[in-house]
């Protein structure tokens, strides 16, 4: 069997280490980058766009082994590189740093860095940070590529394309706890925890719980006080994330710290005269959303439903709705809030809402009797019976409700329910809707309506009723694009299969011409996608299309090719045929178009 090889180039890992910080140094020793050295370290384990804390977290021990064994380190000395993932329970690693110690060690780290409970360093005596203050994102949350470009101890977080953002993590602002300081006392403390590949999370966090319950008494409130600002806001978060949400400790560090934040001045100021909502506090603090609706509600201050009323002026709003007959949405956009906000104010001012649409008076009066009964059915005292009225003599003018519905440029199923509706208030079916390659026509009642609804009055009142928003009759030009459509690449295609009976009339699509014409000049022999679209030069997606709707409708037959016929192993082809029927029926027909 043969041996494996070791590399040239080595750059031992101190004690301690992270396994991806010494590999980013060995890659920048070869003069290669970190996803070039895990291939060539033979690790297929760890993908070149995974997360780093995965290498750290979940490599399997044979290919550590395997690593020591290529780098030619003694064995089991990467074991203290990694950290067991029991340990994190149900959190993800996060990375911290110490700017001072980046700076000295030339951008290498120690694995304890990764630990939730990793807040301070104890030989520095300052606050560990978690972002870069360049990007404002983890510099360490993917696995960099190209360290061999980069400087050491720099952000290789990426920031769009192939670049990085670069910034010296060492320069970053010390935030400095003095010596002696009880936050770095009990980081020591904390350090001096055994970690082992059986530790339960549950274990650990019991005794870092007991740790911290400990410091949080000495730190309030005199002691966070004593912080800078830049350090208190630094430790809050640290603290978050080396405290259990479930544990005693938690639960209290979140009940002391939304009554030290969540003040009733606080409140008055942000949420009641401001413009925040309690979920934007609630992110903003890092505090669970519930429990800063409780504290509000006890605090007596009161919760807002929905979007925040506006300081309407009461007799502005009635003279703006009852005498100038302004809408609700007209008024809201003024004042830039939700209709229901001017609806809910309304409604609490006594003041009856009108029916929804124009307030036009020609919409809620009883139409005389001079008018058709037909359109008094559908239009009267409503703005709505007006619009499918106006839809229904539109779209009479296409072939398909699909056609009418894209030059209305509504959804066919919302014009089709519009439509339905009309027909519901006449009483009847007002059009025949259109099958295969026929087209929709009106009914004799839907031809009087059309008749009706052409009268000069009738026409005055739909464009009353409508405004400015009325929809205009189609051009000539419209219809034809529409049927062309209707009847070319949407059109029915004649079913080939035994079971069918066509009586020698063929429909054939005219945009599937072209790929009929190539397959007919070729019934002698197979033709698969590539080829066709080598020679034709129809895009690849509408041969597919064609091809499937060919074979469903009998005029295409296809099979598979087999891995023996792959020359070089590849994906395999799918061949397909033209059927019997087809050659028969349709040779002809192909040749005269």
């Amino acid at each position: 069997m043969r041996e494996l090889r070791t590399l040239a180039i080595r750059v031992l890992p101190q004690p301690g280490e992270s396994l991806d910080s010494w590999l980013e140094a060995l890659a920048r020793r070869s003069l290669t980058s970190l996803s070039a050295l895990l291939d060539a370290l033979g690790l297929p384990e760890v993908p070149a766009r995974e997360r780093t804390s995965r290498m750290l977290t979940s490599l399997p021990e044979g290919a550590l082994r395997r690593l020591e064994q290529r780098v030619a380190l003694p064995a089991r000395q990467l074991d203290d590189a990694v950290l067991p993932i029991e340990i994190f329970g149900r959190r993800a690693p996060g990375w911290r740093f110490c700017p001072q110690c980046l700076h000295d060690g030339e951008g290498r780290w120690p694995a304890l860095w990764w630990l939730p409970w990793a807040f301070a360093c104890t030989k520095h005596h300052v606050l560990l940070h978690r972002v870069c203050p360049s990007c404002g994102r983890e510099p360490r949350y993917f696995l960099p590529r190209a360290v061999h470009l980069h400087l050491p101890g720099h952000c290789m977080r990426r920031t769009g394309g192939r670049n990085v953002c670069g910034a010296d993590l060492g320069s970053a602002p010390q935030l400095s706890l003095g010596h002696g300081h009880p936050i770095v006392q009990t980081q020591t403390e904390i350090n001096s925890i055994t970690l082992h590949p059986f530790t339960s999370a549950d274990a650990v966090f019991a005794e870092v719980d007991r740790l911290l319950s400990a410091l949080a008494g000495v730190l309030r409130p005199s002691g966070l006080r004593a912080m800078s600002p830049a350090c208190r806001s630094a430790w809050e978060s640290a603290f978050t994330d080396a405290t259990d949400s479930q544990s005693a400790l938690g639960s209290w560090r979140f009940h002391d710290r939304r009554v030290r934040v969540l003040t009733p001045e606080f409140l008055q100021r942000e949420y009641t005269e401001g413009t925040k909502s309690l979920a934007v506090i609630s992110r903003e603090l890092g505090l669970p959303v519930a429990h800063v609706i409780r504290h509000t509600k006890s605090l007596g201050v009161h919760i807002f439903r929905g979007p925040r009323p506006p300081a309407f002026n009461d007799d502005w709003l009635r003279e703006q709705y009852v005498t100038r007959k302004r809408t609700g949405p007209d008024i809201a956009q003024e004042f830039g809030t939700h209709t229901h906000a001017v609806h809910r104010r309304l409604e609490q001012l006594g003041i009856p809402r009108r029916a929804p649409g124009r307030c036009s008076s020609a919409l809620i009066k009883n139409l005389d009797t001079s008018i058709p009964p037909d359109i008094r059915a559908a239009a009267e005292k409503t703005l709505h019976g007006w619009l499918r009225l106006h839809r229904f003599q539109i779209s009479i003018f296409f072939p398909t409700l699909t056609s009418s519905a894209g030059y209305l440029g509504v959804q066919p199923g919302t014009l089709t329910m519009q439509l339905d509706q009309l027909e519901c208030a006449v009483g009847t079916e007002l059009f025949r809707r259109s099958v295969r390659h026929t087209p929709q026509s009106p009914t004799r009642r839907g031809v009087r309506l059309l008749r009706d609804l052409d009268r000069d009055d009738v026409q005055e009142l739909i464009h009353t009723a409508l405004g400015s928003k009325i929809e205009k009759i189609p051009d000539q030009d419209a219809i034809n694009s529409a049927i062309a459509t209707a009847d070319g690449e949407r059109g029915a295609l004649t079913d080939l299969h035994a079971r069918s009976q066509h009586g020698g009339r063929l429909h054939i699509p005219p945009p599937m011409l072209p790929l009929l014409r190539h397959l007919f000049t070729r019934t002698d022999q197979e033709n698969c996608m590539a080829q066709i679209h080598a020679t034709t030069g129809i895009p690849t997606n509408t041969i597919f299309k064609q091809l499937k709707r060919l074979e469903q409708a009998g005029w295409l037959t296809s099979r598979r090719e087999p891995p023996a016929e792959r020359p070089n192993g590849g994906r395999g082809r799918t061949y397909y045929s033209l059927t019997p029927p087809a050659i028969q029926a349709a040779g002809q027909h192909i040749q005269n178009h």
